[in-house]
């Protein structure tokens, strides 16, 4: 089994609509049996473009990798200690003068714990508290997809990585599975972390901008850290701009492998408008036999990993 990553810099360089195309390749593949994950747990969206086939068969599994406090008001003896005193470096305890109790925001608490250690009377706990979901199910192509969704407030959108790769392993088509494509979070932050961590290869798309260059730059530096391979998929390829011609010598500079070039193709945002892969959608667009070539690269660079 071959475990892909397809990350991004920042958001809205082509990474989810790629990975779409990617997946419905593979699976008219006869070669490849695939699982895709979402992991881009604080906004994902693969699913609008791979639905379920049936929405009877949407498994939904509750995480609870967060932890907040919990006041307990029949042990407080109303000091107001822990306002006057700061217990709370993250401003998560307010005073409710009207009852002359401490009031918690849940949004800005961090579980940290700091008013359980601090508090004489012992009026505060700290405990799991409900961080996310993930959703399992068949997509109406044929194959399974799992992804994370952070619940508003929770803080701990790496561990739900975390269980989102995990819980692939309980798919009865896992051991069949030959290949795990996983849509990867933008960014270098813990989520990006926990998704290329185990992984056997890594995908980079980026696009000729500023700020796709600058973001692409510091997210392969995440990924060396942990050696994985990589090769670069560029996005808008034929974008006029003085950042193509950077980005042109910065990768023939870096020798980094290039996987493909995508060309601006206004296929891609009708297939979106379509919630459909491209290469589905408009199998002879520019963009579709672009990625064809991408997912064929992808298959020869995987043979050669052991």
């Amino acid at each position: 089994m071959k475990k892909i990553g397809i990350i991004s810099g920042k958001g809205g360089v082509g990474k989810t609509s790629l990975v779409a195309s990617l997946v419905s390749l593979a699976q008219k593949d006869p070669e490849i049996n695939v699982i895709t994950l979402d992991c881009d747990v604080d906004a994902p969206n693969l699913a609008l473009i791979l639905p379920p086939k049936s929405k009877e068969d949407i498994l939904t599994h509750d995480t609870f990798t967060t932890k907040k406090a919990r006041f307990l008001e029949e042990k407080c003896v109303n000091c107001k200690q822990c306002y006057d005193d700061h217990f709370c470096e993250f401003n998560a305890l307010d005073w409710d003068e009207s009852n002359n109790i401490p009031i918690i925001n849940y949004l800005a608490c961090e579980g940290c714990g700091a008013c359980k250690v601090l508090c004489p009377e012992d009026a505060f706990e700290i405990n799991p508290v409900k961080s996310g979901e993930i959703i399992s199910y068949e997509t109406d192509i044929g194959l399974p997809l799992i992804y994370g969704k952070t619940k508003l407030g929770s803080t701990t959108s790496g561990l739900l990585v975390s269980e989102v790769k995990q819980h692939a392993t309980n798919l009865k088509e896992f051991n069949d599975a030959n290949l795990i494509l996983i849509d990867g979070p933008p960014g270098i932050g813990c989520p990006v972390i926990a998704t290329v961590s185990g992984l056997d290869y890594i995908v980079a798309i980026t696009e000729p901008t500023p700020s796709g260059l600058h973001d692409m730059k510091r997210a392969i530096e995440m990924v060396n850290q942990f050696n994985i391979p990589f090769g670069i998929v560029i996005n808008k390829a034929d974008l006029k701009s003085a950042s193509q011609k950077q980005l042109n010598r910065y990768l023939e500079k870096a020798g980094f492998e290039i996987l493909g070039r995508i060309n601006f193709d206004l296929s891609i945002p009708k297939a979106m408008s379509y919630a459909e892969p491209v290469v589905d959608y408009a199998p002879e667009s520019d963009a579709s036999q672009a990625i064809k070539i991408i997912y064929n690269n992808l298959k020869l660079v995987l043979s050669t990993i052991n």
